[in-house]
């Protein structure tokens, strides 16, 4: 069976052009299909320790993989590319990579809960998601993409890149 899910991806370490599009190898070498992405938006970091700014896009994809075997591959593939998991959630990141959601499915556990439990307050996510499915409504919330980009009250700087 086919699972759909939408992930937010960010970088805001070293080449982070780079370490997106080894992301996307890395997805398409493990049976994941993207089936779109939005463009790369600039954002200055919310939490994080570091002054450098992210580079933020949602894609939505395609995998055979259930849930928690997703989740798995998705946390392999950030401690592959140097994502230090077990340290300080609001260091510099190499990759990172939420998943938003996942089958329309409602799922909490301790180390996982979808849809993602801050997506809808954070411009960073709404923005590119937006630009790829804007009508989508999110479970749980029962609210557009569009709406919650519209009613967001994160006003921090967000700008597309021209690449």
């Amino acid at each position: 069976m086919d699972n759909f899910s939408f992930l937010s991806i960010g970088s805001n370490s070293g080449d982070r052009i780079n370490n997106i599009k080894l992301l996307f190898e890395k997805l398409k070498n493990s049976n994941v299909i993207i089936l779109s992405n939005s463009s790369i938006y600039k954002s200055e970091p919310l939490d994080s320790l570091s002054d450098k700014n992210f580079y933020n896009l949602v894609v939505k994809i395609q995998t055979t993989l259930d849930l928690l075997s997703f989740f798995s591959l998705t946390e392999s593939i950030e401690v592959k590319m140097g994502r230090k998991i077990k340290n300080n959630p609001n260091m510099p990141r190499i990759i990172d990579i939420d998943i938003l959601t996942f089958n329309n499915k409602v799922y909490k556990s301790e180390f996982l809960v979808i849809p993602h439990p801050r997506l809808y307050d954070r411009r960073f996510v709404l923005l590119p998601w937006s630009e790829i499915a804007g009508e989508y409504i999110l479970p749980k919330y029962n609210k557009s993409v569009n709406y919650l980009l519209n009613n967001v009250k994160d006003t921090s700087k967000i700008c597309k890149l021209e690449i």
